[in-house]
């Protein structure tokens, strides 16, 4: 699977190099993903982007993020993830983990990289940081070319392992930037909760009690510190969420009702549609055309 979808998503018209071993994970240089801007993309792999030259702009759920020569940029699995421009000397490696990869890593047990990763998807590396990033795709991608060597995968699981217990501590000690004033981590600490539970509870009185706030003082500080009303976050999530499904997956319009917790087709219909001024069949008949 893994390698169909990365053919899939490789435009011709640049000269990308895949290194890959089976369907586990694939290093990709220099790809152009025929992922069109602005189109929200829900990927089942994780995939970390090691930008080394130019610049580019991604959001991941609702956020923004500026990737520059030396950025590394990761996205999970289910996280949706949306490409908004690249410059035309942007260059970079792709690194793409199937969850059985991952998994095997057990990286979790050290650092709780899925939290960190999720309050932060994107760090700008320091230099020793960056030097220890390209000596691991490079050695990476001499062990994926030796074919014949039996134990390639293996040696690949805990070349991978190391590297991000390594990393991890990076970005656990750059997890939190320094000096946010009180809105601001209020701001944040309000959108992580959305992002973590916006499937099951698009209220705010549920993310102002759990904030232990009122419904009114989070909206006014999110307003004033984001430019974005409370309600107006939950919405983007719920509404990104179905346009990525409605988009990039064949799931049914009441699948996908049932995977954001709606009650009813006819419920999930009438918030899409005044959310984003279109029904759902519509837009997807429309972004299919």
């Amino acid at each position: 699977m893994l390698a169909e979808v990365v053919e899939e998503y490789l435009v011709d018209d640049r000269c990308a190099v895949v290194y890959s071993i089976g369907d586990e994970i694939s290093l990709v240089e220099n790809p152009s993903f025929a992922v069109l801007p602005c189109h929200p993309y829900k990927s089942p792999f994780t995939v970390a982007v090691y930008c080394r030259r130019g610049s580019a702009t991604g959001r991941v759920g609702a956020r923004s993020y500026d990737l520059e020569a030396g950025g590394l940029f990761i996205v999970l699995p289910g996280q949706i993830n949306e490409l908004v421009c690249l410059s035309d000397d942007f260059e970079a490696t792709y690194l793409l983990m199937t969850d059985s990869f991952t998994e095997s890593l057990s990286v979790g047990n050290t650092f709780d990289m899925h939290n960190i990763i999720c309050s932060r998807p994107y760090a700008l590396l320091s230099l020793r940081a960056r030097e220890a990033v390209e000596d691991y795709l490079r050695m990476a991608r001499n062990t994926i070319s030796v074919e014949e060597n039996p134990h390639r995968l293996e040696i690949l699981r805990l070349m991978t392992r190391a590297f991000f217990l390594g990393l991890g501590y990076f970005l656990h000690e750059h997890s939190a930037p320094k000096g946010e004033s009180r809105q601001s981590r209020l701001t944040s600490e309000f959108i992580e909760l959305v992002e973590k539970n916006y499937r099951t509870h698009r209220d705010l009185k549920y993310y102002a009690d759990s904030m232990g706030l009122t419904p009114k003082y989070i909206t006014t500080v999110v307003k004033a510190s984001s430019g974005r009303s409370a309600m107006e976050w939950i919405e983007r999530y719920v509404t990104l969420d179905a346009i990525a499904q409605l988009r990039s997956t064949r799931r049914s319009i009441k699948q996908i009702a049932y995977d954001l917790n709606f009650p009813s087709l006819s419920f999930f219909g009438k918030y899409f549609t005044r959310v984003v001024g279109i029904s759902p069949v519509a837009y997807r008949n429309r972004e299919q055309n």
